[in-house]
């Protein structure tokens, strides 16, 4: 079960011996709480001991075990992962580097979804938290994501608004690195693909020719493609999207042009 420093401090505030239901899961599950002098029992299962220091840019995990952050580090990655709270869906964090808006994550991806236009096959090459899979699925007829970092795929399946990517029955997750599961996809295969990797520095390859010449070839003719495109280096006056847009149009992409509101380039086949 989670909660956030929003719901401990509302606790908090009462007194001793009161009776109250509170939001807990992001505000999916309403649980009862009983507010006693040192500790409040939530869900008459869980103990929440109301003298710890809890802060606001975490998600804490609370069980029968008690309470701990949402956030670790992996010694195979050598990476650092949380859930970060925002105003309204989560936002995963890979060593210290967000991968939303964090104003608001679902208008986020909202705004991708708005021009990219799913239909039919759909492919979302970078899973993380599964928000763009999940949206696309509401109007394509059936999406396969990829995702190779153990480590994400245990943060979606305890983000409340990810989890029920696991179950969406026309919803394929990859549990592999795109950049290889892509050779294995037949040509001319999905209506539209939605590019939207880590930074740069992260994934590398995953903005290379090699690979968008991949997607040139599982997409169909006319088929949609989105690219989100990080505004790198933006400060000291280098174009990104410009150069990607440039090599896109090289490649074979149709009319590639950059949405500043979505954040990325969309174009065609």
């Amino acid at each position: 079960m989670i909660f956030t420093k929003k719901e401990f401090d509302f606790i908090l505030s009462k007194t001793p011996g009161s009776r109250f239901q509170l939001a807990f899961d992001l505000g999916l599950r309403r649980v009862k709480v009983l507010r006693e002098r040192d500790f409040a029992l939530i869900d008459n299962r869980f103990r929440l001991d109301t003298g710890l220091k809890i802060k606001s840019h975490f998600l804490y995990w609370l069980d029968e075990k008690g309470v701990e952050k949402i956030s670790f580090f992996s010694q195979s990655t050598n990476r650092f992962y949380k859930l970060v709270p925002t105003p309204d869906w989560p936002t995963l964090s890979i060593g210290s580097v967000p991968m939303h808006r964090l104003g608001s994550p679902l208008k986020d991806t909202q705004k991708k979804i708005e021009v990219l236009k799913p239909r039919g096959y759909c492919m979302d090459t970078c899973m993380g938290m599964g928000y763009t899979a999940l949206l696309s699925a509401e109007k394509a007829k059936r999406v396969i994501t990829f995702e190779k970092d153990e480590n994400v795929l245990l943060l979606a399946r305890l983000n409340p608004f990810s989890e029920k990517i696991f179950r969406k029955k026309n919803i394929s997750v990859r549990k592999e690195d795109v950049s290889r599961g892509i050779l294995r996809i037949k040509s001319n295969y999905f209506d539209c693909v939605l590019h939207d990797p880590p930074t740069l520095k992260l994934a590398g390859d995953l903005y290379s020719d090699r690979f968008y010449l991949q997607i040139h070839r599982v997409l169909k003719k006319r088929g949609r493609f989105f690219h989100y495109t990080p505004l790198y280096k933006v400060k000291q006056g280098f174009n990104f999207p410009a150069k990607i847009m440039g090599r896109l149009k090289k490649i074979g992409f149709r009319n590639p042009a950059y949405t500043y509101e979505a954040g990325g380039i969309i174009c065609s086949k």
